[in-house]
């Protein structure tokens, strides 16, 4: 997992109008008696459109093929659909692609879907399936190349300028998906989707005003479309309109989403409750790890998975981290918890990324530390414990937070939980006391992953000139990543960042550890680095950006005792940093 990605409960892409599973809605019989007059977005109502092609047999095997696949049962839909080759031609092994992503198995449909476009180059549907499936398996680059064919292919389709749009935003690629959605508003200016999609693209380019108007004519033209609902709810967590978006998610939820949509409104729910101190978000925040969801983390786990009826007392229990590596920290609070939990009797393994076990396993003696591991496989990522030993249950770190974080009061008495090597410590105290005198000052800027809609949640590295500048403060840099340009920026302007010698920023976490509790103070947003100083115990300033789920609808960060939060307000990052170095003056004032 990325270095210091500690990842927003809700993330985009935007919810659109197509995530649904591809078999998602009518059997194919029903799906034939209810053909829409404009092109299918539905895979499997494309297939059923083009059916009259197919000769008589070959259409009622292929029909019987798409009514096993909407039963589920993927063997018999298979089957089916191949017994009808080769007179079943593109449209049989469209339908086997169908099946085989549906059944989870995405390298297998890409290829059934590979050979039916062989079949009939010509045939703009199968380029479609190649680009939504392509798409899925977290290629966008080659979902776009597929779309602009298509487009080429089919100049006016709106749905297809709305898919490019949608994967160029992916992309980051924002002004070239503004310019296709502005030419394909031209035909279709009412279009409430192209409304919701026109939204997104200008707050993922940081334009939230224009996107909530964007999303407020999306929401007049279909007030009851589900994904436009969401989309208008992730656009008002941006702003800091929690209870709004809340609202726009209940209203979502009531509109009969897809399971996909489903999964990723309750994920923006749950970032809206918790943002409004509603612990019970965390019911929503299951969804984080529905298998609907594209980019949810699968685990490969040889245990049963724990749930809330098994109780803790006298298990031996596996807990596995999940998310970014800030949130393995964090979540890594409940750690003790859990112990309490488990008893006398029980036992506890903790699976986490491996940079971090020696840290927990020094906090934690009674526990067994070891390491999980990530592969990404079809476009999903998977998390294994090559490591483990037979346990009774297994569960993802998050699982325990209903559990054991289901109010505020549960975070009273916060304490720091993790220690750093002493030797490595006095190591750095003997280096910083040999920098010019003051208050010795580590700060990171931003996160390892910057791009799309993460890059707004971090303040561009010149507006933290005037805190830079502060007078008595000595800085240290904790910048993991390529931080040379942005230090030699601040060389240029005379404010000096010292460079730690010798230390990996990235994969020395006991170094990183031992230098931020030697530190006076860390201050930066919410990474990874952050949330490390707080679980030491070092004095930590936090910077955030909206949507603040940590805060749990508090004016501090209730995960830690040490923290002092700097909330978004409202004002630009130039107004808040000001701020900040103001704060900052006082503490190192002599």
């Amino acid at each position: 997992m990325e270095r210091g990605k500690q990842r927003p409960i809700s993330r985009r892409p935007s919810v659109q109008r197509g995530d649904a599973s591809p078999s998602q809605g009518l059997p194919m019989t029903a799906a034939l008696k209810t053909r829409p007059a404009e092109r299918p977005l539905s895979p499997l109502h494309r297939i059923a459109a083009r059916l009259d092609e197919a000769p008589p047999p070959t259409r009622k095997r292929l029909i019987a093929a798409g009514d096993a696949l909407a039963d589920g049962d993927f063997a018999r839909a298979e089957s089916l659909a191949a017994a009808t080759l080769p007179e079943g031609g593109s449209l049989a092994l469209r339908l086997i692609g169908l099946v085989r992503e549906r059944a989870g198995a995405l390298p297998k449909a890409f290829e059934a879907l590979r050979q039916a476009h062989q079949q009939a180059p010509g045939d703009p549907d199968g380029v479609r399936d190649l680009a939504r499936l392509a798409r899925r398996m977290g290629q966008p680059a080659l979902a776009a190349d597929l779309l602009v064919r298509v487009r080429a292919a089919c100049p006016g389709d709106l749905a297809d300028a709305q898919d490019l749009a949608a994967v160029l935003r992916d992309l980051d690629r924002c002004d070239e998906a503004l310019a296709i959605v502005r030419e394909a508003m031209t035909q279709a200016p009412e279009a409430p989707h192209l409304w919701s999609l026109l939204g997104s693209i200008a707050a993922q380019k940081g334009d939230d005003a224009d996107a909530r108007v964007f999303h407020d004519e999306a929401l007049r033209l279909a007030p009851r479309d589900a994904p436009i609902l969401a989309n208008a709810a992730l656009a008002r967590l941006d702003v800091g309109d929690a209870a709004a978006a809340k609202e726009a998610c209940d209203a979502a939820l009531a509109a009969g989403p897809t399971p996909p949509q489903a999964a990723a409104v309750r994920l923006a729910r749950a970032t809206a409750r918790l943002c409004l101190g509603d612990l019970g978000g965390w019911d929503d925040y299951a969804a984080r790890l529905a298998p609907e969801r594209r980019e949810a983390l699968a685990f490969d786990i040889p245990a049963p998975r724990w749930t809330s009826a098994t109780p803790l007392a006298g298990l031996h229990l596996l807990l596995v981290g999940e998310q970014g590596l800030g949130d393995e920290v964090m979540f890594g609070s409940m750690i003790g918890d859990a112990l309490a939990a488990l008893g006398p009797s029980g036992r506890l393994t903790l699976a986490v990324e491996p940079r971090l076990a020696p840290l927990l396993a020094r906090a934690w003696p009674a526990v067994r530390v070891i390491g999980h591991a990530t592969t990404s496989l079809a476009g999903r990522l998977r998390r294994t414990v090559p490591d483990v030993e037979p346990v009774q249950a297994w569960a993802p770190l998050g699982d325990l937070l209903p559990l054991l974080r289901r109010t505020l009061e549960r975070f009273e008495g916060a304490k720091p939980f993790l220690a750093p090597d002493p030797a490595r410590v006095e190591h750095w105290r003997g280096w910083l006391s040999r920098l010019p005198p003051g208050r010795k000052i580590g700060i990171v800027w931003r996160s390892g992953l910057m791009a799309g809609l993460r890059s707004r949640r971090f303040a561009p590295f010149e507006t933290w000139g005037p805190v830079l500048a502060t007078p008595g403060a000595v800085f240290v840099n904790l910048q993991y990543g390529d931080a040379e340009p942005d230090l030699a920026r601040a060389q240029a302007l005379g404010l000096t960042i010292h460079r730690p010698p010798g230390l990996d920023l990235m994969q020395d976490l006991e170094g990183v550890a031992a230098l931020c509790r030697a530190l006076d103070l860390v201050v930066g947003p919410p990474t990874a680095t952050t949330n490390l100083a707080a679980a030491l115990g070092a004095e930590t300033w936090i910077v955030s950006a909206n949507p603040n789920w940590p805060a749990l609808g508090t004016t501090g960060y209730p995960w830690y005792p040490t923290v002092r939060a700097f909330q978004p307000d409202g004002e630009t990052w130039e107004a808040r940093l000001e701020a900040v170095a103001r704060a900052l003056a006082e503490r190192v004032a002599p």
